[in-house]
């Protein structure tokens, strides 16, 4: 490990993508199983995987005269990777922030596209958004975009066009098939976090991904049959058929360790002071009105607006998704309702997420099946004799 490290420290070589086709690997068409059991990781009869075997680890392998004498330290390894899904034993630590992401990322890229000066922080947005380890996903994005270079290690591109904002090889088989396409970054990164989140063995209802949506359900059969949870090392064979594609991540991971987080984390996770992103990769928000509202009897099934007289203002945020959470925030000059449509499944954490950020203080008061009914009930409890004030633009920046 220690000495491919080196090696690549030192050369001015890429590193070959795990997207590129390769003339050691099996065409990912080819009806044959490349499971190391007939019983685990494939989609019916076929393999689940969707590229070849091509790995930052191969790369290297392949590249370096000798690669034999690096394989039995690449194959020992075996790193038991970090769950898919994050919980209270699996969270990502508190030394990982955007910022960090790309000043690592940068040693390898020293001039990224200007486009992806948010990519890291659409990581996090999407990645606490869906419960995904997100600092393993931007790992695993720099392994299948050789760094946002998109290049071979001869220089030339590689089947996948940058302008594709596909960060993850989805959806390409190699042979020139340059898989799916997306319409901007940050959509890009959903599409990797929603793929891992089906790879989790979570269903999505409606993935961005056409190859998430085409292939979620042979992908989330395989998954279940491991009878536990998913990790990123469980991604071999099956994202990639490249057996080490587990491995490669864990390198990534442990080079940004070395550089960015040399100190274990002590204590409970904390956020650190960042800039604020150009272009903020939060949720929209959207005032709908502000409004004189009318004398009511209490709904017995959500908690009484208070009586006390100001301003009210009803307005919309966003996290995607149908289900809205209709929140209620007091502040010194006005009541607040704010409708919050979140993505099914996690009303709870994204609902949270927005008080802590936005409201402090703020408290859910009903959910309800979309935004149009939330904003009903809004308009019911508003305060009476609330004197009507001119709406004013909101922001979530």
């Amino acid at each position: 490990m220690r000495r491919a490290a080196k090696w690549w420290a030192s050369s001015d070589r890429r590193h070959r993508r795990s997207t590129r086709p390769s003339n050691f690997a099996r065409k990912a068409e080819t009806p044959v199983s490349v499971c190391a059991s007939p019983k685990r990781g494939c989609e019916r009869g076929l393999p689940d995987v969707t590229r070849r075997p091509l790995s930052l680890f191969f790369g290297l392998l392949a590249l370096v005269a000798g690669g034999a004498v690096f394989a039995p330290a690449v194959e020992a390894a075996k790193p038991a990777l970090p769950e898919i899904r994050t919980s209270a034993q699996n969270r990502v630590p508190r030394c990982v922030t955007p910022d960090r992401l790309m000043a690592f990322l940068k040693t390898r890229n020293p001039r990224p596209d200007p486009r992806y000066r948010d990519i890291a922080r659409y990581y996090k947005q999407w990645g606490e958004a869906w419960r995904v380890r997100w600092d393993y996903a931007f790992f695993q994005m720099a392994i299948e975009t050789n760094f946002l270079t998109y290049r071979q290690p001869n220089g030339k591109m590689g089947d996948v066009d940058p302008l594709q904002n596909n960060f993850a090889g989805i959806g390409t088989t190699g042979g020139g098939v340059p898989g799916d396409r997306f319409p901007d970054v940050k959509t890009g990164v959903l599409g990797q976090i929603q793929h891992l989140v089906a790879y989790s063995g979570e269903r999505l209802a409606n993935p961005v991904a056409p190859r998430t949506q085409l292939k979620q359900d042979d992908i989330i059969s395989a998954s279940l049959r491991l009878n536990r949870t998913v990790r990123f090392s469980d991604l071999s064979r099956r994202w990639a058929v490249d057996p080490k594609y587990g491995s490669s991540i864990a390198w990534v991971a442990e080079q940004f360790r070395q550089q960015q987080c040399p100190n274990p984390d002590v204590g409970p996770p904390e956020e650190v002071a960042e800039k604020p992103a150009k272009k903020p990769p939060t949720l929209k928000v959207k005032p709908i009105e502000a409004v004189a509202s009318r004398r009511r009897e209490p709904d017995p099934a959500i908690a009484a607006a208070p009586r006390g007289p100001g301003a009210c203002l009803i307005q919309t945020a966003s996290y995607g998704g149908r289900v809205t959470v209709l929140i209620r925030h007091e502040t010194a000059q006005r009541t607040e309702f704010t409708a919050l449509t979140v993505l099914d499944g996690f009303e709870s954490s994204m609902t949270d997420q927005y008080i802590q950020a936005r409201a402090p203080g703020a408290q859910p008061i009903g959910s309800f099946h979309d935004q149009t009914a939330a904003l009903a009930k809004a308009r019911e409890l508003c305060p009476p004799e609330s004197v009507s004030q001119p709406a004013q633009e909101a922001s979530a920046r």
